[in-house]
């Protein structure tokens, strides 16, 4: 009954990864009952979702309207609402921003994203404005380098940001997470996985607590 939407202003920040990683996390690991909404006109989720044959139940929908109408629908029946939006503030997202308990904003630290994360913050809070405070929106960086300085920037960028969590967990840059859409797998079906599944626990954990 928590609807969970990942947003950002641009695609190429791991946006389709980080959901599909979570939607596994919630099925898979902590046993919940889990509908997908595939926004994304790219369908990458879906595809990735049904290769793995997850078994969770998988929407195609990039109408705004349509998602108006399916997603609360969908939320009576099922312990989580996973929406994988566009790559855009269009109007298909701002619809599913009406819905959403929990909005989950990725970035890269590159100065690109940092600027379409202000931009992604702003269309959240015009939300939260209109709907009491929701969704409960949470920031965190993805495809990080270690030690670098865009990666410290991007932390001071993200601490400044109004209305905004940002998220404690960082999700490192790794040649395992980049291939598992090719293996049709997660992190924790792969050999070596381990310590990337341990970041992505703890950042789903900050996750779910956004909306408590």
């Amino acid at each position: 009954m928590t609807i969970v939407s990942f947003t950002n202003l641009k695609g190429g920040v791991g946006k389709s990864t980080t959901a599909v990683h979570f939607i596994y996390w919630l099925a898979k690991i902590k046993k919940k009952s889990v509908a997908v909404i595939d926004a994304d006109g790219q369908g990458s989720t879906g595809v990735w979702l049904q290769a793995m044959e997850l078994g969770v139940e998988l929407h195609r929908i990039i109408d705004a309207d349509e998602l108006a109408d399916q997603i609360p629908a969908l939320e009576e029946n099922f312990d989580y609402v996973v929406v994988d939006n566009a790559g855009n503030l269009g109007e298909a997202t701002r619809s599913t921003l009406l819905t959403a308990k929990i909005a989950v904003i990725p970035i890269s630290p590159s100065g690109l994203d940092l600027m379409s994360a202000a931009s992604a913050a702003k269309v959240v809070r015009q939300n939260q404005k209109a709907r009491g405070g929701f969704p409960k929106a949470g920031i965190f960086i993805n495809r990080a380098t270690k030690n670098s300085k865009l990666l410290s920037e991007a932390v001071e960028v993200i601490g400044q940001l109004d209305s905004i969590t940002p998220l404690k967990q960082i999700i490192y840059r790794r040649e395992l997470i980049a291939d598992t859409f090719l293996q049709k797998a997660t992190v924790w079906d792969l050999a070596g996985g381990k310590e990337a599944g341990a970041d992505y626990q703890k950042l789903f954990g900050e996750i779910l607590r956004l909306g408590k």
